[in-house]
């Protein structure tokens, strides 16, 4: 009669271990496909794709670097970007940053 008692008690534990252990699982499995999930930024480490400029230099996806930039003297005030990083101003430069671009795998 002891056994009777004793079989659904150790089912019931079964159960709310293994149901325990399934959000463990599906919360590893999102960290994963986040840590794997490649993004632009992860894809191209130092190219900001939006502005044609290596992200670790560009001021508008970074607005902390504009002191610098300002600092040193390299500023365009009529375009409010690094004049080294003006194509307006210097369409040379165009030619520059085309040459830095990452190229895509094909």
């Amino acid at each position: 009669m002891r056994s009777l008692t004793v079989v659904p008690a150790v089912l019931l534990s079964v159960c709310v271990l293994g149901l325990g252990g399934c959000d463990q699982k599906k919360e590893t499995a999102a960290k994963t496909a986040q840590t794997t999930t490649p993004t632009p930024a992860a894809a191209e480490p130092d190219w900001c794709a939006e502005h044609g400029v290596p992200e670790s230099i560009c001021t508008r996806c970074n607005s902390k670097l504009i002191a610098e930039f300002k600092q040193k003297g390299d500023w365009c005030k009529e375009h409010n970007l690094p004049e080294s990083q003006c194509v307006a101003c210097h369409p040379e430069l165009k030619e520059k940053f085309e040459a830095m671009k990452p190229k895509k795998d094909k």
